[in-house]
C-alpha cells in the first residue's frame, strides 16, 4: 500500500470484523519495502460479533508497505463442528485468522497444548468454521 506524499502521519487504520467476538484485539503488522517492521495493537473490538470495528492510529513509513491484521480468539464449537482432524486429532482451543489487504485469509488452529497447524481458510469454512 502506498499513500500519497501529501498524507500526514499518523493515520487511522480501521478494522471491520465479521464473526469475531467483541472484546478481542487486532494486531497490525506494518512491513515496509525498506526499513524495520513495526506492530501496533488495537483496543478491544466494539460492536457485535457479526459486525465489529476497531482502529489504531499509526505512523506509516514512506513508500510501499504491506499491512497485515491478525486476531485470535477461543473457538466456541457448537453441535458437530470438530476441528481436531486438522490438529492430528488433538482438541483445538483456538483458531488464528490472518487477513492481508489482498489474497485469502490464512488460518492456523492451535491446540490446548499449544501446538499450531496451518490449515487453509477454505478448508475450515468447508468444515463449518465461521470466523
Amino acid at each position: 500500500m502506498s499513500l500519497p506524499a501529501s498524507t500526514t502521519d499518523p493515520v487511522d487504520v480501521v478494522f471491520a470484523t465479521t464473526n469475531v467476538p467483541v472484546g478481542n484485539t487486532v494486531k497490525l503488522r506494518i512491513a515496509p519495502a525498506y526499513g524495520a517492521v513495526t506492530e501496533a495493537l488495537s483496543p478491544a473490538i466494539a460492536g457485535t460479533a457479526a459486525a465489529g470495528t476497531a482502529q489504531v492510529n499509526v505512523a506509516l513509513p514512506a513508500g510501499p508497505s504491506t499491512l497485515q491484521a491478525t486476531t485470535s480468539y477461543t473457538v466456541v464449537v457448537a453441535g458437530t463442528l470438530d476441528l481436531s482432524r486438522f490438529a492430528r486429532n488433538e482438541a483445538v482451543e483456538k483458531v488464528e485468522v490472518t487477513v492481508a489487504l489482498s489474497g485469502e485469509p490464512r488460518t492456523r488452529v492451535i491446540t490446548a497444548t499449544g501446538k499450531a497447524y496451518d490449515v487453509p481458510y477454505a478448508t475450515l469454512r468447508a468444515a463449518g468454521f465461521r470466523g
